[in-house]
């Protein structure tokens, strides 16, 4: 289930930022159309897997920028798949992981893959 949910808000900010606007001149609007065709096969593929999670309550701890941020237009993304996405805010870097690890939130985003590893083994998570 974890997995799906880190599935389903990786694809969610994926497009949020894949909708971002680019000033790319004319000679570089191919490429462009190529993401944004990407971007929409992605779209269906999500869509499809967060149908499951139609009804349901993700609990997520962040950082409050600009992660919450982020976070808080894919709430509004997945409002519209039925799913209910509620951001925790928290100010340093040792909270999110402890409560995600003791079931309190379902995943936390802020950090980066060395940090999450060097926490791991320091904390015996």
């Amino acid at each position: 289930m974890k997995k799906l949910i880190s599935a389903t808000l990786a694809a969610t900010l994926a497009l949020s930022l894949a909708a971002c606007g680019s000033s790319a001149s004319t000679s570089e609007a191919a490429p462009a159309e190529s993401t944004a065709s990407s971007a929409a096969e992605s779209a269906a593929e999500s869509t499809a897997e967060t149908s499951e999670l139609a009804g349901t309550t993700l609990k997520v701890a962040a950082s409050p920028t600009p992660h919450a941020e982020i976070l808080n237009v894919a709430k509004e993304v997945l409002a519209e798949q039925g799913i209910d996405l509620q951001v925790v805010e928290f100010s340093d870097y040792v909270q999110p992981n402890l409560v995600t690890e003791s079931g309190e939130v379902d995943a936390n985003y802020f950090q980066h893959t060395p940090y999450l590893d060097s926490f791991n083994e320091e904390n015996g998570t």
